[in-house]
């Protein structure tokens, strides 16, 4: 072999190694591409900073509600980690989306009802003080497809009045801005998880859901079965269960999972 063709195999070689090397490094530097439901928003934002530094590396974190985000992940977007209602999230792992055995769940979140800051107060504790706050306001609003969808229509089946709100209820076909509709005085009521309404500058808890119609909705982290930072994913919903992570959770009125 001539002393240039030897130069060349050595060179290819080099650079061979020098990627087999700096590939994993490059996969390490990546940011970790997060799938979030709207109902634990305001925790993760608050806790990003601290969870970027536990897991060595940047979040890129897609907010909105779990039926939106199930659809994107049926379409193929891609994600590192997701955090849905646990219905969705199974559903995912029977699809091979979401990795079996995988799913964790993170916190519970009652059900209540906002009115805009600074609005008069009612008692909505128990079917029947709910049943006259309602047909007493001129607008009602959830999202459509939100994690409170389906306790609120079985409410209203259950108190009977359903017919009589049908001209009252404006649904928010936008995820997110139910509680801002009633911060900005366009709706008087909205049904939601505590956290989308407590967390919108301008609204507030007025009551949550009595007993009988109360359906805590239940935040549950699955991770991707083609996550390209499978180790960082596990370490980021191991932040999110930990005793860290567990007052930015509390603040946003929800109970977490973790023992604090």
């Amino acid at each position: 072999m001539t002393q240039s063709r030897l130069a060349v195999v050595l060179l290819s070689a080099a650079m061979f190694a020098g990627a087999i090397i700096t590939s994993p490094v490059y996969a390490q530097n990546g940011e970790l591409r997060v799938l979030c439901s709207n109902g634990i928003r305001a925790a993760v934002e608050q806790l990003k900073p601290e969870a970027e530094k536990a897991i060595g590396r940047k979040l890129s974190i897609e907010f909105s509600a779990s039926t939106v985000l199930k659809k994107e992940i049926d379409g193929g977007a891609p994600f590192d980690v997701t955090i849905l209602t646990p219905g969705i999230v199974d559903e995912l792992a029977k699809s091979g989306k979401v990795v079996a055995g995988s799913q964790t769940t993170l916190a519970t979140i009652d059900i209540g009802v906002g009115i805009k800051a600074g609005s008069a107060k009612a008692d909505v504790s128990t079917p029947e003080g709910m049943k006259k706050r309602l047909l007493a306001a001129k607008s009602i609003t959830w999202t459509d497809g939100g994690a409170a969808s389906g306790a609120t229509i079985a409410m209203l089946k259950g108190l009977g009045i359903e017919d009589q709100l049908k001209s009252k209820i404006v649904l928010q076909k936008e995820p997110g801005h139910a509680a801002e509709s009633v911060a900005a005085g366009q709706n008087e009521l909205i049904f939601g998880p505590v956290s989308e309404i407590q967390t919108v500058p301008g609204a507030e808890v007025l009551g949550l859901f009595p007993k009988e119609y109360q359906k805590p909705v239940v935040m549950t982290a699955g991770l991707g079965a083609q996550a390209k930072n499978a180790a960082a994913a596990k370490a980021f919903v191991t932040f999110l269960t930990s005793a860290k992570a567990a007052p930015a959770i509390k603040a946003s009125g929800m109970k977490p999972a973790s023992k604090t």
